[in-house]
């Protein structure tokens, strides 16, 4: 690289290091702005259904493993985590876009959260089974 361009491209760096501070900047100074008017009005019930999807899942891979070894004791639980990773992942989606569909699917969501919590809390000795109940409770409350 010649030192002509080696300056050019720095300078060109600066300029975009210079444009995308100027712009949060103003994002930050001017709260309405067309940039943050948009901001995520379920973001907790974002995070908290993305959680519980995560715990459903090693819920069910343990669920799983049990029934690869001809172990049935739990296909209860393993319908309900399914249900619940279903669920909980369609309002995560809702919930990041702002859908105003949002809080109505959540009391759906609640009532499919209570019923894995009640097939997980009878398997209190797989961890879990455990953390899948305790997220359930997150999302039900």
């Amino acid at each position: 690289m010649e030192r002509r361009e080696f300056v050019a491209a720095a300078v060109g760096a600066a300029a975009a290091l210079s444009a995308t501070r100027a712009l949060a900047e103003e994002q930050f100074a001017n709260p309405h702005s067309e940039h943050m008017m948009h901001g995520p009005k379920f973001q907790p019930l974002m995070k908290t259904s993305a959680e519980c999807v995560s715990t459903g899942n090693e819920c069910l891979r343990h669920c799983f493993g049990m029934l690869s070894m001809n172990d049935t004791s739990m296909a209860g639980c393993t319908k309900a985590a399914y249900d619940l990773v279903s669920a909980c992942a369609a309002l995560e989606s809702l919930a990041a876009v702002n859908s105003p569909f949002t809080p109505t699917l959540a009391k759906a969501v609640g009532d499919v959260c209570m019923a894995c919590k009640k097939e997980c809390d009878r398997f209190p000795q797989y961890s879990e089974c455990k953390a899948c109940a305790d997220e359930c409770r997150k999302v039900s409350v």
